[in-house]
């Protein structure tokens, strides 16, 4: 099985110092939710990013780029043929499970009320099967994920500051149709790097262009060449 981590994911429910903050509130009262019932979303909560000083804010409040990262995994034919688990890591130590019979909503307003639902019940399921289809795990780092979940053969990050390699020929050194336990790793922020943390746990890093491609295209290109590899139609 080969897995996919969308890993410091912008994903994250409104952060307790700024609950109060007027374009919080506001946002909120739009959408007629309290405001801890909403993602933090720099197109709404800007000013409260930056008069709140956030820790790492400019790797925050991104949800549209984790929605665009798992539309483009889940339409594949390899998670279509049950080869690819999905998941994304939060730098709040949270888990999301993405389950196998998963079709993510197109429309960004249904992802987010999908993600906000999530936090707040911990398990989306199929309302006739039981099936999860999200799963949400808190108190769980990225590294317990790949060390005591995953369990791959290698761990693979795709950076901008990694070596330069294609995707093809990535692939081919580390995925054949005999061995692919393997792990991809795939920022899931606007931009920067992966933190020490993160870095560490790859047993590679690799750059797959001269440009700071977003999460979505890395993970298109990486994909389609473990299709071929693995010979998936």
């Amino acid at each position: 099985m080969i897995s996919l981590v969308i890993s410091e994911a912008a994903l994250e429910i409104i952060p307790t110092n700024i609950v109060h903050h007027p374009s919080v509130t506001n946002h909120a009262r739009k959408l007629g939710k309290k405001p801890l019932e909403t993602l933090l979303d720099r197109s709404f909560h800007h000013a409260a990013m930056q008069s709140s000083k956030l820790e790492f804010a400019w790797k925050r409040g991104r949800p549209d780029l984790v929605h665009f990262a798992l539309i483009e995994a889940l339409s594949t034919p390899l998670f279509l043929n049950h080869l690819l688990q999905v998941y994304v890591s939060t730098p709040c130590n949270q888990v999301i499970y993405i389950g196998r019979s998963l079709r993510i909503p197109k429309s960004y307003s249904r992802f987010e009320g999908l993600i906000i639902d999530l936090f707040k019940n911990n398990h989306i399921k199929e309302e006739k099967s039981e099936i999860t289809l999200l799963k949400l795990q808190r108190n769980v780092s990225l590294g317990s994920l790949i060390k005591d979940i995953i369990k791959p053969s290698k761990v693979i990050g795709l950076s901008r500051v990694g070596i330069l390699s294609s995707p093809k020929e990535i692939v081919s050194t580390h995925i054949n149709k005999d061995s692919y336990q393997c792990a991809f790793v795939v920022g899931g922020f606007p931009r920067g790097h992966f933190t020490e943390n993160t870095t560490r746990l790859c047993d590679f890093i690799y750059s797959i262009g001269n440009y700071s491609l977003e999460a979505h295209v890395v993970i298109a290109r990486i994909l389609y060449e473990c299709e071929k590899a693995l010979e998936v139609n």
